[in-house]
């Protein structure tokens, strides 16, 4: 063999023993690479597994946050709901408020007028009072004397000797004081018809007049009047009621505070009470 060809010899075989050095290189290299394949699939295999838990989990969330929407949408109707009824009575509210101020003008306006009336009606209770007095005093000294003719026409039949000549003077005496006296009594008693008074019970009562404050017929009959305990009113008084010459009835006091009390109706008048009528406990 010539040099030429143990050269080509020898050349051959280095780059043979070259070429099976890189065919075993590049085998292990391979295999490392197919084992650091199968590991990087196993984490990514593991990493769409955690993924799609997240993204089941992050889906149930989205699911809660939109049913929490829905219902943070519905309590967000029911408020704005509510704030409309509100200021639906707020308006209601305001225009009574209105409505009970113009009342409230309109019953100052009858309070005036009642003061008016209750003065004049106070004038006619005294002329009244001092009336009925008068009758109480003429029919007293009407008994007075008639009881003082009685006693002496008793002295003049016991004396004999003076008993036709006295007897006829204190019959005559007699009969004048009758008939003041029966004046007087009918008169009082015509007073008292009027009123529908009881004469029995007309000094148990202190001398009181006032008006009615209110009446109302809406089941037992209440009346309001202007006088309390600091008038020296106790449950269990009457006071007749009456209107100008109408007289309304009688009422029976079942309560009373400071400035009012409270009755009922103890006798019909010849009207209904109502606010505006005069009280008294004597005629």
């Amino acid at each position: 063999m010539s040099p030429i060809g143990k050269v080509f010899l020898v050349l051959n075989l280095a780059l043979a023993a070259l070429f099976v050095g890189s065919a075993a290189s590049l085998v292990g290299t391979s295999e490392s690479f197919r084992t650091q394949a199968e590991d990087l699939q196993a984490q990514l295999d593991t990493k769409i597994v955690d993924t799609e838990e997240q993204i089941m989990e992050l889906q149930s969330q989205l699911t809660n946050a939109e049913g929490a929407k829905d219902r943070l949408a519905a309590a967000k109707a029911q408020v704005e709901s509510d704030r409309d009824a509100l200021a639906e009575d707020l308006k209601t509210e305001q225009n009574q408020n209105g409505d009970l101020r113009e009342r409230l003008a309109g019953i100052d306006g009858k309070l005036g007028d009642l003061e008016s009336t209750n003065r004049t009606n106070t004038a006619r209770i005294g002329e009244l009072n001092k009336e009925g007095r008068n009758l109480r005093t003429d029919r007293d000294d009407a008994i007075d004397n008639r009881d003082s003719a009685l006693k002496a026409k008793s002295s003049a039949e016991r004396s004999k000797d003076d008993a036709l000549r006295t007897n006829d003077e204190l019959s005559i005496a007699l009969g004048r004081e009758i008939g003041r006296a029966d004046t007087a009594e009918a008169k009082l008693a015509e007073v008292a018809k009027l009123y529908k008074v009881d004469l029995k019970s007309l000094n148990a009562q202190p001398d009181l007049s006032g008006v009615v404050l209110d009446a109302t017929y809406n089941g037992t009959p209440v009346v309001v009047i202007n006088l309390g305990s600091q008038d020296q009113v106790k449950p269990g008084y009457t006071f007749d009621v009456y209107n100008g010459a109408v007289y309304k009835g009688r009422i029976y006091v079942e309560t009373v505070n400071t400035h009012q009390a409270a009755a009922t109706i103890q006798m019909n008048g010849n009207a209904q009470i109502s606010a505006g009528d005069a009280v008294v406990t004597r005629l």
